[in-house]
């Protein structure tokens, strides 16, 4: 009844580990674990599958040691290079429902070439399901990280594609901005890498937002100061992408204010009045570093019309996020002078 995540970053016969548990990261730990914690042997199996280079999910009835047996569902990560980086393994009873694997993906970065390369994989993590145009597999770092919100471990991640130790691992944790305006967090996993294959690092990201929520970087480090009280003005990140035709609140920064009616049961992201997503929109191309925009704008409110007019202050997110994220205050026009 438990997901686990396999990496197989390092080069064969190196041993594989085990780095997530149910979505929740977990230390690194031998695949020993599931002999003890799931009374099974399965590390020929999990062999098969990494020297197979196959993006083919495996099922197969494995036997414990008690005397039984359990079904165990294997669904593999390819990366970039075509191998096996890692490996969503489900180990339940037989008449248990797996559900789907959590999303993940591979990526590398080479240091003869000094660029990345990502799979498809890892732009739907990221993208609608209709954005299926065929994107580029090898960018510049920069370019790999240009949704990242917050990655307090970046620089670790570089140098380590930079430097390669075979004996290096990363594991960290990073908040990604979805095509659909809303805010992910994903598990980071690496390895470096310097062998006769593959000289830099190899990775894997984790979508893991159904059971942890994304982090934001604090308010100090955004300029917003404390708080503001919940009848007050608001601050949110905004984001504005090619593939929704809306602004769209991303998340709250600090609570947001009792006068805004932005919780919608049915998912509704229009949050902004309609007539004025294209001047917000306009705002993303417009506005660039160290600039502050003021815009009049409408948002949903507890009003006799269900509108309250508001004046936006916008900032752009550091890094190259910002061409699609925005610090913006929100602010009653009464409240502006």
């Amino acid at each position: 009844m438990t997901w686990y995540f396999v990496e197989c970053l390092a080069l064969a016969p190196e041993p594989m580990t085990i780095i997530n548990k149910d979505g929740q990261p977990r230390e690194w730990t031998s695949l020993r674990r599931l002999q003890r914690h799931e009374n099974l042997d399965i590390d020929a199996l999990l062999e098969q599958v990494r020297d197979q280079n196959s993006g083919d999910t495996v099922e197969k009835v494995v036997p414990t040691f008690p005397g039984g047996q359990k079904f165990v569902r294997i669904v593999p990560v390819v990366g970039p290079t075509a191998d096996v980086y890692g490996m969503r393994v489900w180990i339940g009873d037989l008449d248990d429902d797996p559900g789907e694997a959590r999303p993940a993906a591979g990526l590398c970065f080479h240091l003869a070439t000094l660029e990345a390369q990502l799979t498809e994989e890892s732009w739907a993590m990221s993208n609608l399901p209709e954005d299926v145009a065929p994107h580029p597999g090898t960018l510049s770092p920069a370019e790999m990280f240009r949704r990242v919100v917050r990655y307090d471990a970046i620089n670790e991640l570089v140098g380590m594609g930079i430097e390669p130790d075979p004996t290096a691992i990363h594991d960290a944790r990073l908040t990604v901005l979805h095509n659909d305006g809303r805010l992910m967090f994903w598990q980071a996993a690496a390895r470096g890498r310097k062998d006769d294959v593959h000289t830099g690092m190899r990775g894997l990201n984790i979508d893991i937002s159904d059971v942890q929520a994304p982090t934001i970087s604090p308010l100090e480090a955004l300029g917003l100061g404390e708080a503001a009280p919940v009848d007050g003005p608001a601050a949110a990140l905004v984001a504005a992408t090619s593939s929704v035709d809306r602004p769209v609140i991303a998340e709250w920064i600090g609570k947001p204010p009792i006068w805004i009616d932005w919780e919608r049961e049915n998912g509704d992201t229009q949050v902004f009045h309609p007539e004025d997503w294209d001047r917000i929109r306009a705002d993303f191309g417009a506005l660039t570093d160290g600039q502050e925009s003021v815009l009049s704008a409408r948002i949903r409110a507890f009003t006799e019309s269900g509108w309250a007019p508001v004046e936006l202050r916008s900032r752009r997110y550091p890094g190259e996020v910002g061409a699609n994220l925005h610090v913006v205050r929100i602010i009653r026009q009464d409240e502006s002078g």
